[in-house]
Parts: structure tokens; C-alpha cells; sequence
């Protein structure tokens, strides 16, 4: 069992908005195009930068933060994959649709705010706050747009010790079907991080 804690659970919520905050991005930089252009190393021209393109600068960072973050806490599950239990799917449930909408209820809405309005910033902010509480005590702490580039999510139905039990699993195999063995190990409640056996 690995359990995640709540920087591993920040760094998913991150990384679900990355595409949110590469379009917000290049949202600020196409509204101040007029003024983006090297002028010097002048004490004027570096507060102007920070003042027109501070929501740059913390998006950049938050999403080095969260890919980096994403990197090391799935390196850390496939280290702690050979210690999980060997279970037998016996009902498999591709769920990668999901993505689809998460990214029109919660990306979508936030795309065209205007980001030189500052209380549209900090409104999406606030926003973005209460998602997160919602996000890290539920099943959305896998349903990511950039996770989903190299994992798949599946409902599945799996017999451990002769008793059958459902979760949902995230996981390197772009199929897994019924019969299949795999080793898992739940990180959250009802949420598990699994790779087939290798024979």
C-alpha cells in the first residue's frame, strides 16, 4: 500500500490544469505583445515584466512544479510496485472518456478570462482553491488530461484472497482484460496503481 500525501495529491491537481495554464499563458502574452520586447536590464523594465506577466511566471512555475512533481511520484510507484498484491481482474471498464469531461466542465470555463482583469484572476483562483478540496477527497485525483498521455484509467473488479473487491486503477497497460493478473497497490481510497505481471 502506498498512500499518498498531500504534495503528491497537489503536484496531480496541478498537472490536471497544465493545459488550462498553457492557454492562459499564451492568452497574457498575446494581450501584452505590444510590450513584449527586450528593452534592456533596467530596474523599470524588470518591474514591468513582473507587473505584465507575474500570472506567467507562476503558471510557468507551477507547471515545472507539477511535472517534475508527477515524474517522481510515479517513479516512486513503479519502485513500490513489486511489493503490491497479485490480483485477478475479473471486470474491466476503460474510463478515459472521463477526461473528455473533466476538460469541458473544469478547463474549458476558465479559457477565455481575461487575464489582465484582476478579479478575473482571482476569481479563477478561488475557484481553483475549492476544486481542490473537492478534488483531493475524491476519485478526480486520477482523472488528469496529462496523466492520460501515458496511463490509462479503468473500473475494475478484482479477486484478492478468494474475495472480490472493486476500485478504480491507473496504470502503464493501454488494455487490460478480464482473467488478466496484475500487481497493484492502493494510494488512495479506492484508487490503485497497478502493472501486469511479467511471466
Amino acid at each position: 500500500m502506498v498512500i499518498l500525501k498531500k504534495p503528491s495529491l497537489f503536484v496531480l491537481f496541478i498537472t490536471s490544469y497544465i493545459p488550462l495554464f498553457i492557454l492562459l499563458i499564451l492568452r497574457q502574452l498575446k494581450q501584452n505583445e505590444d510590450i513584449l520586447h527586450f528593452n534592456g536590464m533596467s530596474r523599470d523594465s524588470i518591474l514591468c515584466f513582473f507587473e505584465s506577466f507575474w500570472l506567467t511566471i507562476i503558471l510557468s512555475l507551477l507547471s515545472i512544479y507539477g511535472l517534475i512533481g508527477v515524474k517522481i511520484l510515479f517513479y516512486n510507484l513503479d519502485r513500490a510496485i513489486d511489493n503490491g498484491d497479485l490480483v485477478k481482474i475479473i471486470d474491466v471498464e476503460n474510463k478515459n472518456a472521463e477526461t473528455i469531461a473533466y476538460i469541458s466542465t473544469y478547463i474549458v470555463p476558465f479559457m477565455f478570462s481575461d487575464t489582465k482583469n484582476t478579479i478575473d484572476i482571482i476569481s479563477i483562483l478561488i475557484i481553483l482553491f475549492f476544486i481542490f478540496l473537492i478534488y483531493v477527497n475524491t476519485d478526480m485525483i486520477i482523472i488528469n488530461p496529462i496523466l492520460n498521455v501515458k496511463y490509462s484509467l479503468y473500473q475494475i473488479e478484482y479477486i484478492r484472497k478468494s474475495k472480490s473487491r472493486k476500485g478504480l486503477l491507473i496504470s502503464k497497460e493501454r488494455y487490460i482484460e478480464t482473467d488478466t493478473e496484475i500487481k497493484i497497490n492502493q494510494i488512495t481510497r479506492n484508487i490503485y496503481y497497478g502493472q501486469k505481471t511479467t511471466k
